[in-house]
């Protein structure tokens, strides 16, 4: 049965916005009707909800696992899928969300399954969701791999929030403290330099040196602003191109600390998405194949390609990582004994607690090291400059004592 998004008015004037379930457009409005409202805008909901998710709607990775966890809790309790969806669709406050989630439940209605209907809204469900739900339909056991999902976004969303937090910091320092010099460098330098003229006195060289950064920021700055834009511009350009992206991906692994950084990262994506699909019965080269998906770096990305191919050539999963050179050994042997003992899901499971905290760990290390560097460097250069206007007042003061 479709679903109608719709805007009506009520006996005492008042606006009111919502959805209902109707045979037809007619059906809709008369139900409307039915509870004396008069109805003012009225479309059928799949269709909006399909154009939303594939093209307009965003959902973000912390609203989609509010909604797993709370879609899980009520299939666990027995609540009937449609209601669970609906329930669901009016627990959430984001406007896309919820007219997926009507469009999904008409298509259940429709007597469609839960996977397909959310196949439909790839913007809004990734190809690992729909897949571990199409497992869990399969199986029969649709509430506990919920459940596992609930637990594997959350976790995804947590490693994303490791992720940017320790990315924040540094950030916003080095664009307040940036801002600090250009406007000292733009405004403070030039008027005290200003009370140094037609003195004949000789500048030491520091000034000379922040005076002519200072002239070059006033009249050239627009220059270096427009050259960084027009260098991201092209840089993302680039990006675009496969073989650019490889080597630059390439270079960013070889990176001292970098490097070790997006290996971990990379390597807790991938242990994390196989280790939920293959514990909720689905095939490995599917888990695989999958995984991809959920890569950035196209170097480790087509290590997994390669992998999966030779698994399907009946190789073992570990041997295939093992000759790739990319991913973290203890890893690669973590999987190599679940392989031997049957207990590959829950090997995979353990691999991937251990590399989320060996990647937290670095993480914490990295920022406490990145942060006192980012403030000596800065500090650094607020010294030269205060040095520099402090430098001809001290010389000044020396010449009239004589």
């Amino acid at each position: 049965m479709p679903s109608f998004e719709y805007q009506a008015v009520n006996p005492q004037g008042k606006k009111l916005k919502g959805f209902l379930d109707a045979d037809s457009e007619r059906h809709a409005r008369q139900q409307l009707r039915d509870k004396q409202l008069v109805p003012i805008n009225l479309h059928e909901n799949h269709k909006q909800g399909s154009k939303k998710s594939r093209g307009g709607g965003r959902v973000s990775t912390r609203e989609l696992s509010l909604f797993t966890q709370q879609f899980a809790a009520l299939i666990q309790s027995a609540t009937p899928l449609e209601e669970a969806i609906q329930v669901s669709a009016n627990q959430t406050n984001n406007k896309a969300l919820k007219r997926t989630l009507q469009a999904v439940r008409s298509k259940i209605l429709e007597g469609h399954t839960l996977a397909d209907s959310l196949r439909e809204h790839p913007r809004v469900f990734p190809p690992i969701y729909c897949a571990l739900i199409s497992a869990g339909e399969h199986s029969g056991d649709l509430a506990k791999v919920l459940m596992r999902l609930a637990d594997y976004t959350e976790r995804t969303q947590q490693l994303r929030n490791t992720v940017s937090q320790a990315a924040i910091y540094p950030i916003v320092l080095t664009v307040v403290a940036l801002g600090v010099i250009t406007l000292l460098m733009a405004y403070v330098v030039p008027k005290v330099v200003e009370q140094f003229d037609g003195r004949g006195q000789e500048l030491p060289l520091l000034t000379r040196i922040m005076i002519a950064s200072s002239d070059f920021i006033i009249h050239q700055g627009w220059m270096v602003v427009v050259a960084v834009f027009a260098g991201l511009w092209v840089w993302r350009r680039l990006l675009k191109k496969p073989a650019f992206q490889l080597r630059v991906h390439a270079g960013m692994l070889k990176l001292p600390i970098l490097g070790s950084l997006i290996t971990n990262l990379e390597t807790a994506r991938l242990l994390n998405t196989l280790s939920i699909m293959v514990t909720s019965g689905s095939p490995l080269l599917d888990a695989l194949r999958i995984s991809q998906e959920t890569l950035n770096n196209r170097v480790i990305r087509n290590a997994v390609t390669d992998a999966t191919d030779r698994v399907r050539e009946g190789q073992l999963l570990s041997k295939t990582l093992s000759d790739s050179g990319v991913f973290p050994p203890i890893s690669v042997y973590m999987i190599a004994n679940g392989e031997h003992s049957g207990e590959l899901g829950t090997a995979l499971e353990h691999a991937a607690r251990q590399q989320e905290n060996l990647l937290t760990g670095m993480i914490n290390i990295t920022t406490k090291l990145l942060e006192p560097l980012l403030i000596i460097v800065f500090g650094v250069l607020v010294l030269a400059i205060v040095l520099a206007i402090l430098l001809p007042i001290l010389q000044l003061n020396n010449l009239t004592q004589y």
